[in-house]
Parts: structure tokens; sequence; C-alpha cells
């Protein structure tokens, strides 16, 4: 009856990674739990990959953040230079 809820450090990496995609099954949740209290290295391993994945969300907030604060000043341009242009005319 254990070795229906023993996972391999492969299998409990595999549920790791597509934990951060997708929701997991109660039976995948209870599992990978199990695991990671027995296995430290796939503890942090867990903790290693989290880490990682919030960095690359991060970095991808502030690339785009900066590329809509770079659309705006673009616009920005483009208004003054079309104001000025009217007042010209």
């Amino acid at each position: 009856m254990i070795n229906r809820w023993k996972l391999s450090c492969r299998a409990a990496t595999e549920l790791m990674e597509r934990q951060l995609r997708e929701e997991l099954n109660r039976s995948e949740k209870i599992k990978l739990g199990l695991h990671t209290l027995i296995c430290s290295a796939c503890r942090r391993y867990e903790k290693q990959t989290q880490l990682i994945e919030q960095l690359f969300r991060a970095k991808e907030k502030a690339a785009m953040e900066a590329k809509t604060e770079a659309q705006i000043e673009i616009l920005e341009e483009k208004i003054l230079e079309e104001l000025k242009r009217k007042d010209l005319d």
C-alpha cells in the first residue's frame, strides 16, 4: 500500500515542473507532498525551481513595463510634434 503513494525523484521533479503550469490532482499533490517530506534533495530542487520561476516572471513583467513605458514616450513625442506642427500652421 505504501508503494502506491511512493514517487521516484524523477517523477517528483516532473510533478514540480508541471505544477508551475497547471493544477495537480489530489493524488499527485499528496504523493508529491509525501515525497518532499522525506527527500531533502527534492525539497531543495522545488525551492530552486520556484525561485527561478519567480525571477523569470519578474523579468517578463519588467520587460513588459519597459516596453509600455517606451511606447508612452514615443506617443508623447508624436503628440508634441503634432502640436508644434499645428502651431506653425
